[in-house]
């Protein structure tokens, strides 16, 4: 099922209030685990994810619905291109942000599996280098935490990194995740994006999916990547994306990217030295975000991640729980994902957010084989959310979805 809607600026609370008409409340569709998704309980969902579209002033939205193991639904809303009238579908594609998490960890648990890293190995183990020049401010950090004091692969993995002792409490922190690139490639002597084509990308057929947008081998990937905009106050400009990642000398200006944070030049002859003839540029990619990805694609991945085709059950479940601190207290990040309990039910989540122009969702609900995406080109989908304090019900589209479908 899919097709385009148009999405223009509104009130949140209209939108609120036609979501709770056209999407149901508790009971109703999805209350029974084992029935088939009906088609009408997708097209209520349907209206009232646009309403909520449109009274957010989101200019394109992709949307899919995972069902054990299958594509039960996608459905594209408001415009890739909005001055070209350039329809957003599910074939659309568009940065991942944050939701680059889930997938770079998965790497890093195949390389557990396959008995090439510890997840308890000090990250003093490993060529570790910054990524911003001096005096970046609060963007900035050091690899000389990490001889100065005894954090993890684990630590970092699970944003527990900056505590003391670290493990002691959590604090997100997109920059220090970004660092597990460098485990990554110290542990397969291989550049960070081969890596992900070779052990994601390419075996899962996701052909509309790259680890940085400037990945020379990105064509079909940058000819269906959405537009970026900047929306504030109802006014929508066409913006730029977000640049991370860079390496020293790289014209961006085609590849619509802003070149604000540059590898500085002694991390890149780091690499090189590591890397040696296997080198290749870091293309504006990272463990922490950077990747481009449709629906479609995720959908693939999401598929492949359930059944056992990247990690086994038991990485899987490790993945899915939520991590300890030391006194025994539940933080609410596991690996790679978010991890709360909703309405007594175990929800896997994670979102992204690079402002102005990228924001994502994805959110799993193992227990009924459900799978929700969500992917915009605008940063709309998750400015303004609080996360920290309400976790993935801070979000109007994951309330709708878990409301319909997980009551």
């Amino acid at each position: 099922m899919t097709r385009h809607g148009s999405v223009r600026a509104g009130g949140l609370a209209i939108a609120l209030l036609l979501a709770g008409v056209l999407g149901g409340g508790t009971g109703g569709d999805g209350g029974d685990a084992t029935a088939p998704l009906a088609a009408d309980s997708f097209a209520r969902f349907e209206a009232a994810l646009d309403s909520l579209a449109r009274a957010n002033g989101l200019p394109g939205l992709s949307a899919a619905i995972v069902r054990d193991h299958r594509l039960a639904w996608s459905h594209g809303f408001g415009y890739a291109d909005w001055e070209r009238r350039v329809p957003a579908t599910p074939a659309t594609a568009y940065r991942l942000a944050s939701v680059s998490k889930p997938i770079a960890a998965t790497v890093l648990m195949q390389l557990v599996e396959e008995g090439k890293l510890l997840l308890d190995a000090p990250m003093r183990d490993f060529q570790i280098h910054p990524w911003f020049e001096p005096g970046g401010g609060s963007w900035a950090h050091y690899p000389e935490r990490y001889v100065e004091r005894a954090i993890t692969v684990r630590h970092v993995l699970t944003h527990t990194s900056e505590s003391d002792p670290p493990g002691a409490a959590y604090k997100y922190n997109g920059n220090i995740f970004a660092d597990l690139t460098w485990v990554i490639e110290a542990v397969t002597r291989q550049s960070y994006p081969v890596v992900m084509r070779e052990r994601v990308f390419d075996p899962l057929g996701m052909t509309s999916s790259v680890p940085g947008q400037l990945v020379p081998w990105g064509e079909v990937a940058r000819a269906a990547l959405a537009t970026p905009y900047a929306v504030r106050d109802g006014e929508r400009q066409r913006g730029t994306y977000p640049g991370f990642g860079i390496e020293p000398g790289v014209d961006v200006r085609l590849w619509n990217l802003e070149p604000a944070f540059r590898l500085p030049v002694a991390s890149d002859s780091a690499r090189r030295a590591l890397l040696g003839q296997d080198y290749t540029p870091l293309f504006s990619s990272q463990t922490a975000a950077g990747m481009v990805s449709t629906v479609e694609d995720l959908a693939r991945f999401d598929i492949a991640f359930d059944t056992g085709k990247l990690v086994s059950d038991a990485a899987r479940a490790q993945m899915f729980t939520a991590s300890r601190t030391p006194s025994g207290d539940t933080l609410p990040y596991g690996l790679g994902w978010f991890v709360e309990e909703v309405n007594g039910r175990k929800i896997v989540w994670h979102y992204g957010w690079f402002p102005p122009t990228v924001s994502a969702l994805y959110l799993k609900v193992p227990d009924l084989g459900l799978t929700f995406l969500l992917l915009s080109n605008s940063d709309l989908l998750s400015a303004d959310m609080e996360w920290t304090a309400r976790g993935v019900r801070a979000s109007p589209y994951a309330r709708l979805f878990l409301d319909r479908f997980a009551p």
